[in-house]
């Protein structure tokens, strides 16, 4: 049965890998199923994992395929997605994809219909959304971990895009939840 769900495993990753998944999602998405293989002690589990490995991949085609996209915006979108309290001005990642920045602002916009730096600030207030709601860390150390180290800046990006400062939204995710 591990057998059947370890071939499930690597033709799925496959699968996404042809999809335009960038392997960083990849090697984490595998490798946990791989342990989750290593753990299973019945058929029943086994059914459960493959449908769980099955489901996961497709998730992971739905929010991380870059098959669209050229590669050197997909690898934009993929440094943006890694690591969002880094560097990410429009010069960095143009640095780190090899083009000029004239080039990867053009096709970046060309190809997804937003600006790097529209797509930039929305995952990173979408990332302090998440932090907000499920963590207790003080709004400056959200505002770290989402690449902005001026506090007053990260609210002022923050209440633009949501409409709410961060306590407010804080407050407004505890109530509803």
């Amino acid at each position: 049965a591990k057998n059947y769900a370890i071939i499930m495993n690597t033709l799925l990753r496959k699968a996404a890998e042809s999809g335009g998944v960038h392997p960083l999602y990849l090697d984490r998405t595998s490798s946990s199923f791989a342990t989750r293989i290593e753990a299973i002690a019945s058929l029943s589990e086994n059914a459960d994992l493959m449908r769980d490995m099955f489901r996961g991949y497709c998730r992971l085609v739905r929010k991380h395929a870059t098959g669209k996209l050229s590669p050197v915006v997909g690898k934009a979108v993929v440094l943006v997605d890694a690591d969002l309290s880094s560097n990410l001005t429009l010069d960095a990642l143009a640095k780190a994809v090899g083009v000029s920045a004239s080039y990867l602002s053009t096709a970046f916009k060309r190809e997804t219909g937003t600006t790097l730096t529209e797509y930039v600030r929305k995952k990173r207030v979408k990332y302090a959304q998440k932090l907000l709601e499920t963590t207790h860390l003080q709004i400056q150390t959200v505002a770290g971990h989402c690449g902005m180290v001026d506090v007053q800046y990260f609210s002022k990006v923050f209440k633009a895009e949501t409409g709410q400062t961060p306590l407010e939204y804080r407050k407004n995710a505890k109530k509803t939840t």
